[in-house]
């Protein structure tokens, strides 16, 4: 389960870093499509995790073959070179070896890493206490806010009548329940499968008119867009991955990005200007927390208040030059969610070979699978059997005896023969060495991918700076929103000059920021070359490992009709004898 999730962690990390970059360098990208590719990014961690065999898209050329080279056991190959590669590597995992039942030398080696398991068994049990806490903490919110709904009235006929008409203007066909209470701060819209405008019956009594529809109309905007039922994805991302920061980023951008959609919907629908609207916005503050259940009109920081704001300035209808470029990057975000492997398309023949199979083997019978387990000593087996061979086999052991079981043709052998086992040892003695090497590489392997981890953790720390100073940004966006109320409110020139100073000192210290947030960004393109020399170094031993899989296959083949014919010679000479 570690491995899955670590391997999820990095998959989801890739994606997030793209669609980063890509909100980065695409500036004119709508808020919707934005919340679109920041939900794509949240679900490729829970797919990742749960969706283990990617998907093969067979793109890449194919391998020229001679027709003396097509087996139809290639499948079974495959497997048992897996098997050898999960061998050199020492790990003991029964569910691997009953996985491995075509496997024809895959070694079971005793725990020689009892610390390293004790370690992966503590890790575990404090990823899913985490995990529980964190979903209990999610269960607990809805809970609450599921008990506000019910504790809260109906709103009066006038609010009621206006949310039909917002509902109207929106294309919904009926506005959802319209209720009041007095115990939220801010309008909320709750329930997944109820939906409810949840208003606060001390502040929204108290709004115009025109703020009060464009309050109800960016909640139903919410329920237009099922954006109760999408949070989920994000929210249980951010729970299961609760010790991943780029999780906690998608989850967080993808929370801004959707909220500054419905305020794009409120302008569009109502007619409303930003300036009118940025000045709602300023009013119904700041509601700390965000949940899956419930989606606040209200901002949860002053960071994103500020930047909610901002982009309401923002254009964000797409180029005319390119009006396929939003449909693009999120189709593109959909295919990278998925989990995919590029393979190469079926071994073609040579031309100009003709086949040579005769024809009685093409329609005789499959010759039947030789499973076998080989018992060298107490701590090591060789085995192209199931867990429940072995379990077969070893009750016709003997005092630590070497000792070869292999069934054949549904019956049972047993052979003790020292000279015929150390012939068995002799034929499969390439294939072993050829499993080492394998494991020499993945070894290297795993070396890079440290080191590609190591670089990933630098690029999270830059991030997490990045994120500080934004925070300050978000800070002195607050400030100038405050500046921007006394504005109003200013009556002498005095008071006017004075503001207007606030201002250049606040521009002054977001242009340092914005200083520091480039030196920041050259850090992380500095970052990208050793990256992209890891993964060439990474190729490399890519291409290094088919190599020696094709020898695996090979070996394999050879030794295993090579073995067929010992048994075989075994059986007629009676030194295998029969068990069942």
């Amino acid at each position: 389960m570690l491995f899955s999730l670590f391997r999820a962690s990095i998959e989801g990390a890739v994606l997030v870093a793209g669609i980063w970059l890509v909100g980065r360098l695409s500036t004119r990208l709508s808020a919707a499509t934005l919340t679109l590719l920041w939900w794509c990014a949240a679900a490729k961690f829970l797919l990742a995790l749960v969706w283990i065999t990617p998907i093969e898209l067979r793109l890449l050329p194919a391998r020229p073959i001679a027709p003396a080279a097509i087996d139809a056991s290639a499948s079974e190959t495959r497997d048992r070179v897996i098997s050898l590669v999960a061998s050199a590597f020492r790990r003991k995992d029964a569910a691997a070896a009953e996985s491995a039942q075509h496997s024809s030398a895959a070694r079971i080696l005793p725990a020689e890493a009892g610390s390293h398991e004790s370690w992966t068994a503590v890790a575990q049990v404090v990823w899913l206490g985490g995990a529980g806490l964190m979903l209990a903490h999610g269960v607990w919110r809805w809970r609450a806010i599921a008990a506000a709904v019910r504790r809260s009235v109906d709103a009066p006929a006038d609010t009621v009548d206006l949310a039909a008409g917002v509902a109207r203007s929106l294309g919904l066909r009926a506005a959802p329940r319209i209720r009041m209470s007095a115990e939220v701060r801010t309008p909320l819209v709750a329930g997944i499968v109820r939906p409810a405008v949840l208003l606060p019956a001390d502040r929204f009594p108290r709004l115009s008119e025109d703020e009060r529809r464009m309050t109800l109309c960016h909640e139903l905007a919410h329920v237009k867009r099922a954006d109760l039922w999408f949070g989920c994805v994000p929210a249980l991302a951010e729970r299961i991955f609760f010790f991943h920061p780029l999780v906690r980023l998608a989850a967080r951008e993808y929370a801004l990005c959707r909220e500054a959609a419905c305020d794009r919907t409120v302008l569009a629908t109502l007619d409303a200007s930003p300036q009118a609207y940025g000045r709602l916005l300023l009013t119904l503050g700041v509601a700390p927390g965000r949940t899956a259940a419930a989606a606040a009109g209200a901002s949860w920081s002053f960071f994103t208040l500020k930047r909610r704001i901002s982009m309401l300035r923002e254009s964000s209808v797409a180029s005319r030059r390119t009006p396929w470029l939003a449909p693009a990057i999120v189709a593109t975000a959909v295919v990278a969610m998925l989990p995919i492997r590029l393979t190469a398309r079926p071994d073609v023949i040579e031309p100009g070979v003709a086949l040579s199979t005769p024809a009685a083997d093409q329609s005789g019978p499959k010759e039947p699978h030789l499973n076998y387990v080989l018992f060298l000593d107490e701590h090591h087996t060789n085995t192209s059997g199931t867990r429940q061979d072995i379990d077969t086999a070893r009750r016709y052991r003997r005092n630590g005896e070497r000792l070869l079981w292999f069934r054949d043709d549904g019956r049972e052998y047993v052979l003790r023969d020292p000279s015929t086992l150390d012939r068995v040892l002799e034929l499969w003695r390439p294939v072993d060495e050829l499993g080492e090497q394998m494991g020499v590489v993945g070894g290297r392997q795993g070396e890079l991918g440290a080191q590609q981890g190591a670089i990933g953790e630098r690029q999270g720390r830059i991030g997490a700076e990045q994120g500080r100073i934004g925070a300050k940004q978000g800070e002195l966006g607050a400030r100038q929103g405050e500046l921007a109320a006394r504005e109003v409110r200013a009556r002498s020139d005095g008071d006017r000059r004075a503001i207007e100073a606030a201002y250049r000192q606040i521009d002054d210290e977001m242009r340092a920021l914005d200083r520091q947030m480039r030196e920041t960004d050259t850090r992380m393109r500095e970052l990208e070359k050793p990256m992209d020399d890891l993964n060439v170094r990474m190729e490399a031993l890519g291409r290094e490992m088919d190599a020696l899989g094709k020898k695996m296959d090979e070996a394999v083949k050879k030794a295993e009709g090579e073995m067929r014919v010992l048994l075989d010679s075994a059986i007629s000479s009676g030194t295998a004898v029969k068990v069942k």
